[in-house]
């Protein structure tokens, strides 16, 4: 079994932090469970993702998109063209393992593994993870073929379209940096609602190392978020030929002309 999951939440850290703040009066007036919080003010930046323990597969697996036979069976050579187009999908999964969310929520952006920024699969930019902790990206792939085959007297010839993938699997992590202010108010419990008191935290004051942030250089909060990458994607494209004599290709239909 892998590790256990490892999340903090960083509203839940804002709230108690700033309940902490009021006295036994306040705490009896407000409504704890629904306060206005304001996150304007406080500024997120990730790192680029560091990608370690990571390999690809010895070996690209390869995919027949499309097959057409060419039959000619004409005393004189004949051209055809062979023009198709056929599509895949290139995926990433990540799987967090530590991260941080916000009122349960994942807000983490990720550079793709440089395999597959290398082999341009349709991933660009960043992926932004917001629906939870494991989830899958997909991109779409075309592949175009527009060959002209020839085929000899007598003959036909088979064309596949082969299409290579590779895989890639890794770990990561990304480093969060937190900086700024968070505005919590209250307001009373009954109606008319009526304000009790604006709370205004530091991030420093709740993003702590008891809670599992570390501060860099400049003494911000820092959280290191980990996670596994698993992906697949296209990397090549190949038309083969194979030509035989007609009366060797018995079982063969014949798909163009």
């Amino acid at each position: 079994m892998g590790n256990p999951l490892q999340l903090v939440d960083i509203e839940e850290l804002l709230r108690d932090s700033a309940e902490r703040i009021l006295d036994n009066e306040l705490r009896k007036k407000a409504d704890l469970e629904h306060p206005d919080i304001n996150w304007d003010r406080m500024h997120v930046t990730h790192s680029e993702t560091q990608y370690t323990d990571s390999h690809r597969s010895p070996k690209p697996t390869a995919h027949v998109l499309f097959t057409a036979n060419f039959s000619n069976d004409t005393p004189n050579p004949q051209r055809y063209t062979l023009r198709t187009e056929r599509r895949t999908k290139s995926t990433c999964n990540i799987a967090l393992c530590k991260t941080y969310t916000i009122g349960a929520h994942v807000e983490i952006k990720l550079t793709p593994p440089n395999p597959i920024i290398e082999a341009n699969a349709g991933f660009h930019g960043e992926m932004s993870m917001s629906k939870g902790i494991n989830e899958t990206f997909e991109q779409e792939l075309a592949w175009t073929v527009d060959n002209e085959i020839q085929v000899p007297p007598g003959h036909v010839t088979k064309a596949d379209l082969v299409i290579k993938e590779d895989e890639f699997d890794g770990e990561f992590t990304i480093e969060t940096t937190f900086e700024g202010t968070v505005a919590v108010t209250y307001e009373t419990k009954k109606q008319p609602r009526e304000h009790v008191m604006t709370v205004v935290r530091n991030v420093k004051q709740f993003l702590t190392k008891e809670k599992g942030f570390k501060l860099d250089d400049e003494g911000r909060p820092v959280y290191v978020t980990r996670g596994k990458c698993k992906c697949r994607f296209g990397i090549e494209q190949n038309v083969l030929l194979k030509q035989l004599s007609l009366p060797e290709c018995t079982g063969i239909d014949d798909v163009a002309h």
